[in-house]
């Protein structure tokens, strides 16, 4: 389900150890979309937080208050400064989000894979990309407070933004954003992911068919 971005490490002041961060696409943005409509399937990271020293996963429930998630629009390739923002008309919908667990560690051996699992995630379900062209998601975790303690482990990571410090960054696949709608195509494992996280109380939009 989608790439994974290399993790971060950061100092944690909840718990001790220092803990490691690593952003996965668990549900991909659309292929090909229409300028100006609301991009379905919506974009979803799960985010892994595991004890730098053992591996270990945790659930992060401890940080969910200080950590929150940052959308952005680059270019095909993915590569220089974002192009929105700065440019606010290019992206629009709630381009900050914040996170919940992906799970409440009381999944039975019977229940859902997914109920069983540690870490948490974060949707963007309102985004829209109002040109036409081809591009990619940009999504950004940061850490309020504790500034000083971040070591970033990749460049570009560490710096400090709206009152956050970048953990890590991850990038969607291609996006071709074209004048006329486009079919909707969806994974299978996208879609228990949707569910999943619908179940748990998200807001997880319906496909625009169905609106």
């Amino acid at each position: 389900m989608g790439s994974t971005a290399r993790p971060n490490h950061s100092s944690d002041s909840f718990a001790g150890p220092e803990r490691l961060y690593t952003l996965e696409v668990a549900v991909q943005p659309p292929r090909v979309a229409k300028s100006g409509a609301r991009l379905y399937p919506p974009l979803a990271i799960r985010v892994h937080i595991s004890d730098a020293n053992t591996g270990e996963e945790l659930s992060g429930e401890d940080e969910l208050n200080s950590l929150f998630a940052q959308a952005t629009l680059y270019g095909e390739s993915g590569d220089g400064p974002p192009l929105a923002p700065p440019d606010l008309y290019l992206l629009s919908g709630r381009l900050s989000m914040s996170l919940d667990l992906l799970s409440d560690g009381e999944g039975s051996e019977d229940s859902a894979p997914l109920s069983r699992q540690q870490g948490s995630y974060v949707i963007f379900p309102d985004l829209m990309i109002n040109r036409t062209g081809r591009y990619r998601l940009g999504v950004s975790l940061f850490k309020i407070g504790d500034q000083g303690r971040v070591r970033p482990a990749s460049a570009g990571s560490g710096g400090v933004h709206g009152g956050g410090t970048s953990l890590e960054e991850v990038k969607s696949n291609v996006i071709v954003i074209q004048r006329s709608s486009a079919p909707i195509e969806i994974g299978s494992g996208e879609q228990q992911f949707l569910e999943h996280i619908r179940n748990r109380g998200a807001n997880v939009p319906s496909p625009p068919s169905a609106e």
